[in-house]
């Protein structure tokens, strides 16, 4: 059944909210977007003039007033125009803020004021670096966001500037976490009755999105650099696009069956995965020069039937008729305009959108007064507790996105089960592989590796482990028991996984009849394309991201090893947490379907709806944007360091010129306008890199951001661990493992008043807590619990195959 078929008609989440959304900012105003998708009445405060981001780019071309930005952000929304420097705007929003039940506020609006009208109510401020700290009067471009995130470190090739990534995704991405602060205290507010400040800094939410190379160098102290070659994936040029090819060691005999090249097989330089590893370049030189005539999709379905993940680098004007996208209905209209899809479909209550992005004050004398409820007498220590103490999640979850999921649920107080078969264990547990010291604590992998690898202990932190054989009658039985006493249940294996274990919604369901079911199929659980197995930068390429960012005349690239796992794992969380809202309100649960790459497209949702309407596809020109210049990376002190330099204004460009020594060039023809320092940019770039090269990146940025001009070292590993900025946001909890030992481990950046989430123990054992699944939440008998943990149900080390 399609989801579709299974929604009750005009039934959506959140409908008995109404919320102010007064800001003016991208992260701001999806934030609120979420809200309206999913049936809030949302409300956009503008100022006289209206809303700035009406006056960003880029422009329709059909309709050359109407920003495309503000056409994403604000669908669904209603707007007034309200002058807050007058005693009457003041009054009017007071009397606004009395019938809402969330703000969304300017910087100069304080939770304090809000609650003071309305205690009720739930404030999300969003901002580049907080209220205070020593980043507080930063300028926060896109660049400095992911510069500081140590995710940018990680992108482009050796040798040359490492590359930002792609439009404004650190701002979507803060305000996907504000979404999920909003929801987390909206469930809070049932218990506690009063409303709370929700915090969300965008580089700390840049900084969680980063692969999580931090806690490897907390670990052991190494630096991860582009030098290398730790990912199994490369890319060829087809007849009509490139393809991303990712070649596992378990999968080179399909490979070289799948594309003809049975010849290289046993080659001394390719058979094993150490040479292999050393011959890269050649290897991929002879795959290139099989596939150069092939289509890039028939590249594709041939390697994925093979079971080789592999993916087209899509570009944007693509997708408008990407047949996949087509067959599953993805693009919409509203007011005879185009329109992305949702970020998930639930089943009970799916996306509806009211209408286009309203005109400006459209909705003036139209607002009906409305009060929020009674204020509640709030129970006794509700107020401190963690908002989802009591909810219990079942995991089936491998790897970064559904982890991530279970992680930010567990932050917020779930109890969440990561439920692994012994002969299928999380992949980033790394059991399949050949230990690598790099991996581990001290360097040493240790008798129990599993347990002991950076990448498994850095997202799974606050859970359990309970280990499940599910090939065995005992296994399926004790898991189905676990699922008539829990609340959710999260799987991202391919679509059909929970169906072949006999677990599909239907039967959960039947067991469990509230039960909320997520899964993060990466191209959806239907379409020509579901099947196809994916990783972060194989669904970056589907999404049209990559495509759009490189060298001038290269090939798409990625942003880091797994940029689009995280954003799945924040949808997902966000689509669980609306559905759990649901229920609280109804006591109905539902299915969730979260298309990873369909929610991530959202982050370039106006550059998409652009390519869709001139069929023009953005020129990737690394670093530099037509807003601003300079705008990219230069070298600094020591090997591949660098800072970024970016003029957002003519003030900043003079500030800039005064600060490196040479205000004459501020009036230099070449550089004199925005222009001009387009046409000039690279002797611009010659003459910024010859200052920035024999200086500390750290230096360089503190220097220019003290003048006003945007700026940030290129963080490494090694500097997100000792960043003064992530410290005074306690963004590191101190966690003892028993096998891993005592490490600070990096945190989430959803920050809530009142009942704030939290970071309590570490990653799990292997099958840690089987004995605690089957006593303390089973309530088995202790001979049937001792019976159970004799059987090839359960283990606490993986199976050899596992």
């Amino acid at each position: 059944m399609l989801l579709k078929e299974m929604a009750e008609p005009g039934v959506s989440a959140v409908d008995d909210l109404r919320v102010l959304d007064l800001s003016d900012t991208l992260s701001g105003q999806y934030c609120a977007r979420l809200l309206a998708d999913y049936g809030a009445e949302v409300i956009l405060v503008e100022p006289p003039g209206g809303s700035a981001i009406r006056r960003m780019p880029p422009f329709s071309m059909n309709d050359p007033e109407l920003s495309l930005s503000f056409w994403h952000l604000n669908t669904g929304k209603r707007s007034v125009i309200l002058d807050r420097s007058t005693e009457a705007g003041r009054e009017e929003l007071k009397a606004l803020i009395a019938g809402a039940d969330v703000v969304i506020p300017p910087a100069d609006l304080t939770f304090k004021e809000v609650a003071d009208i309305n205690p009720r109510c739930i404030t999300a401020s969003i901002t580049p670096f907080g209220t205070d700290g020593p980043l507080a009067d930063w300028k926060g471009p896109e660049i400095v966001l992911q510069a500081l995130s140590g995710m940018m470190y990680n992108n482009g090739q050796i040798g040359r500037e490492p590359l930002y990534g792609v439009g404004d995704r650190a701002s979507y991405a803060a305000g996907l976490a504000a979404y999920i602060g909003v929801i987390t205290a909206l469930i809070a507010r049932r218990t506690t009755g009063l409303g709370q400040a929700v915090r969300v800094d965008s580089a700390e939410t840049a900084a969680s999105m980063c692969f999580p190379y931090v806690l490897r160098h907390i670990y052991n102290g190494s630096v991860h650099s582009r030098r290398d070659q730790t990912i199994p994936a490369g890319q060829v040029k087809c007849r009509d696009s490139w393809v991303c090819i990712w070649i596992y060691n378990h999968r080179w005999e399909a490979l070289c069956a799948a594309l003809d090249l049975r010849e290289i097989q046993h080659d001394p330089r390719f058979a094993d995965p150490a040479p292999r590893r050393q011959h890269w370049d050649v290897l991929y030189e002879i795959i290139q020069a099989k596939v150069a005539e092939m289509d890039a999709e028939d590249l594709v379905d041939r390697l994925q039937r093979a079971q080789i993940i592999a993916a087209k680098a899509y570009r944007p004007a693509e997708q408008i008729r990407n047949g996949h996208l087509t067959a599953r209905h993805y693009w919409e209209t509203v007011d005879g305009r185009l329109i992305l899809g949702p970020p998930f479909r639930m089943s009970a209550t799916p996306r509806r959108v009211r209408g286009g992005a309203p005109l400006p004050g459209e909705a003036e004398g139209r607002i009906a007064p409305r009060r929020t409820e009674p204020l509640e007498t709030p129970k006794p220590a509700a107020s401190g507790r963690p908002p989802l103490e009591g909810l219990r999640v079942i995991e089936i979850t491998t790897a970064w996105a559904g982890p991530m999921a279970g992680r930010v649920l567990a932050y917020f107080g779930a109890e969440s089960i990561h439920v692994e078969s012994p002969n299928r264990v999380n992949s980033w547990r790394l059991n399949k592989e050949r230990p690598n010291p790099i991996n581990f604590p001290g360097g040493e992998p240790g008798e129990r590796p599993f347990d002991r690898s950076f990448l498994f202990n850095s997202q799974n932190v606050n859970k359990l482990s309970c280990i499940l054989n599910l090939k065995t009658e005992e296994g399926r039985k004790t898991l189905e028991r676990l699922v008539a006493r829990a609340d959710v249940l999260i799987c991202n294996f391919r679509p059909g996984t929970l169906a072949k274990l006999g677990l599909d919604y239907g039967r959960l369901s039947a067991i469990k009849p509230d039960i909320i079911v997520a899964e993060l199929p990466a191209f959806g659980r239907d379409g020509p394309m579901s099947g196809y197995a994916a990783l972060g930068p194989t669904m970056e390429m589907a999404t049209g991201m990559s495509a759009m960012m490189g060298y001038p005349d290269g090939q798409p690239e990625n942003s880091g090893p797994s940029y689009l796992d995280p954003i799945g794992g924040f949808n997902a969380a966000a689509a669980i947490l609306t559905a759990l809202y649901w229920r609280q309100r109804t006591g109905g649960g539902q299915y969730v379907e979260v298309p990873q790459v369909e929610a991530a497209m959202q982050f370039i949702g106006a550059e998409l709806l652009l390519a869709a309407e001139t069929g023009k596809d953005p020129v990737p020109n690394g670093n530099r944007l037509a807003g601003m210049a300079p705008h990219g990376a230069f070298p600094a002190l020591g090997e591949d360091q660098w800072v970024v330099i970016a003029a957002q204004d003519q003030a900043q460009w003079r500030a800039l010129c005064g600060a490196i020594g040479m205000p004459q060039i501020a009036l230099d023809p070449r550089f004199a306008t925005l222009e001009a320092r387009r046409r000039d940019e690279d002797a611009l770039a010659e003459i910024l890199s010859d200052w920035t090269r024999g200086r500390d990146k750290h230096d360089i940025a503190r220097l220019l951001q003290g003048r006003g001009v945007a700026a940030a070292p290129v963080n490494d590993a090694g500097d997100l661990a000792r960043s003064d900025y992530l410290a005074h946001r306690r963004f590191f909890t101190e966690l003892e493992h028993p096998d891993a030992g005592l490490h600070p481990h990096p945190g989430l950046p959803i920050h809530l008043s009142r009942t704030p989430g939290g970071q309590r123990r570490p990653a799990p054992q292997f099958g840690g807590h089987n004995r605690f699944v089957l006593e303390g939440i089973l309530a088995l008998p202790p001979e049937e619990v001792a019976r159970i943990m004799a059987s090839d149900a359960m283990t606490t080390v993986p199976f050899p195959d596992g």
